[in-house]
């Protein structure tokens, strides 16, 4: 072989390296680093709602009241430092049934982050949740945590597991972050659902503690009104493991 030919060889290697430590790190259905829930397929005419950064005093009960209204069930990924400002807050979403888990204390992306300081951020969001008088949800003995950005890393997964964590992430999102994204983009965003999935929307901001979240509570008033008439039921992340009988594939 040439020194030209190896070269570029040894490049494509390189690039295609690269290209599946990105999937493994940043697409949310990747499993190669390890296993997380995703979706759930066999859960049958069963959808999560789900929201990250919160709790978000300006529209986490305005979000609340709309799932009672649809008799729907979401999961919260909640924020530390917004947790410790919000207690009663959280007690109240535990309360109306639905499920809650770690979202770090200050949002940073894990796989930049040493094992050390991961345990410290999940260590200080679980304290700030548990002086409200509350803990996280678990799936099969272990606690439920979503990464930053769904962000992870081999090294992050197994910090999770020895803490006693089960990361979560999703099948759809709505992108709902974009700041200049319409409620009816977010929504076609979503509509792309089907049995099982995840989706991932946001009641909150890491760097806001009362963002303005109008577009995430209008999307989700219309995944409501376009999935229940279907005979959709709107479940924790829990709930969805346990109607697929899937449990047991993430014991630790």
């Amino acid at each position: 072989m040439s020194g030209r030919k190896a070269a570029a060889a040894i490049g494509a290697g390189v690039a295609a390296a690269a290209g599946v430590a990105f999937y493994g790190a940043q697409i949310p259905t990747a499993q190669i680093y390890g296993r997380t829930v995703c979706r759930e397929p066999g859960a049958s005419k069963r959808l999560c709602l789900t929201y990250d950064d919160g709790p978000n005093p300006a529209w986490t009960p305005t979000l609340l009241d709309l799932l009672d209204e649809h008799d729907a069930k979401a999961t919260f990924f909640l924020i530390g430092k917004w947790s410790e400002r919000e207690p009663e807050l959280i007690r109240e979403v535990v309360a109306r049934g639905h499920a809650i888990g770690n979202h770090t204390f200050t949002h940073p992306t894990m796989p930049a982050k040493s094992d050390e300081r991961i345990r410290e951020e999940l260590d200080a969001c679980r304290e700030a949740v548990e002086a409200a008088g509350v803990t996280f949800t678990e799936i099969a003995g272990r606690k439920l945590m979503r990464p930053p950005y769904g962000r992870r890393r081999p090294g992050t997964l197994r910090v999770l597991k020895e803490k006693g964590y089960l990361g979560i992430t999703w099948s759809i999102t709505g992108y709902d972050w974009r700041e200049s994204i319409t409620t009816e983009k977010i929504t076609r965003n979503c509509l792309k659902a089907g049995e099982g999935d995840i989706i991932l929307l946001h009641d909150g901001f890491d760097r806001e503690p009362a963002y303005d979240r109008h577009k995430s509570i209008e999307t989700t008033r219309n995944l409501l009104e376009h999935y229940r008439p279907q005979g959709f039921d709107f479940v924790t992340v829990p709930q969805l493991v346990e109607a697929a009988g899937t449990g047991s594939r993430y014991a630790a």
